[in-house]
């Protein structure tokens, strides 16, 4: 494992974790209240929300840490049961577009009301029965709740879980932002505009206009036509190599995130969450009661969706005192 943070207040907040495959246990996926959430539509963004679906929506998320117990990497009481690393995934429950495959689940298909799924693949970041992790390009059928390979093969029995995210780097080359603008259904994550200005609320209406079939073509006439400027946000992405899980959070264009996981040395990787709702979780923190390393000043702890990777090895260390500087595998 091998953790950088470069952090410059008010300028940078730049995390970048490696995680050797040999090093990963398991990986989980939490949904908090995933029924309910089922029956919200998230944060609507080509309308408004009425009160009822806003205030479903915060019933619905809970801290990282009552994700983690709820999958087993924390007792009753708070404490680290296994080596983890957890992090966000909450674009999951909030936006369109974001569908997640869950096993065990008896409806194994989620995704948020109204959402269109309407995409002809989705890229996600996929967990395997036999405990690899890889970003595959799937398809869901809803009526059987199934999911399968872009080749038509019933995958149902193969994947533990699957989540989408906007895949930003294929076999080491950037994907360019026109192929999956119309993914980001928060336009904010790839358009620079202030929604409580008049320009900006004309952008986004624009940009909503007819939506959902009209979307991708507004966001990127936005762009091109209307000189918006592209945003620099603060994702959350995850890479893989042959070798290594890469995660990377950082501020940056959608494809300066994609460089920064292929500079990692990731030749994969896809987005999973943004903006305040970035956060990473490791057990060792606190004496091994586990925190947050390095969030965003604008964090909000509550959220609908986690991920954490269970790593092999003992939870705690027991080391001798004293002024020396002991290293531990």
């Amino acid at each position: 494992m091998r953790l950088e943070i470069n952090r410059l207040e008010g300028l940078r907040n730049d995390l970048t974790l490696r995680l050797e495959r040999a090093e990963i246990d398991s990986a989980l996926l939490s949904v908090a209240h995933r029924q309910r959430l089922m029956a919200l539509p998230g944060i609507p963004r080509h309308r408004e929300a009425t009160p009822a679906e806003a205030g479903g929506l915060c019933e619905s998320k809970v801290p990282i840490e009552e994700h983690l117990r709820l999958l087993g990497v924390l007792n009753a009481t708070g404490e680290p049961q296994c080596r983890a690393i957890a992090i966000s995934n909450r674009n999951l429950g909030t936006n369109h577009g974001n569908i997640a495959w869950q096993r065990t689940a008896t409806q194994p298909i989620f995704h948020v009301m109204e959402d269109p799924c309407s995409y002809p693949a989705y890229s996600c970041l996929t967990a395997w029965r036999n405990t690899t992790l890889s970003i595959e390009d799937l398809r869901f059928n809803f009526d059987t709740q199934s999911v399968h390979g872009t080749d038509g093969r019933d995958l149902s029995d193969e994947i533990e879980w699957a989540t989408f995210g906007q895949r930003i780097l294929r076999a080491g080359i950037l994907t360019p932002v026109e192929d999956i603008a119309g993914q980001f259904y928060d336009i904010r994550h790839v358009l620079a505009f202030d929604h409580h200005k008049e320009h900006g609320v004309r952008v986004r209406n624009e940009s909503y206009r007819g939506y959902p079939a009209l979307f991708r073509e507004n966001v990127l006439r936005a762009w091109r036509d209307w000189g918006v400027p592209r945003a620099r946000y603060y994702h959350n992405a995850i890479g893989f190599s042959r070798e290594a899980l890469f995660i990377v959070q950082r501020e940056g264009t959608v494809e300066e995130i994609g460089a920064a996981l292929r500079d990692a040395g990731a030749d994969d990787g896809i987005i999973l969450d943004n903006g305040g709702s970035v956060a990473c979780w490791a057990w060792w923190l606190n004496q091994y009661r586990g925190g947050l390393v390095s969030p965003t000043i604008d964090y909000r702890p509550p959220g609908t969706s986690a991920i954490a990777f269970r790593l092999k090895g003992p939870v705690t260390h027991d080391l001798p005192g004293g002024s020396v500087s002991y290293s531990v595998l």
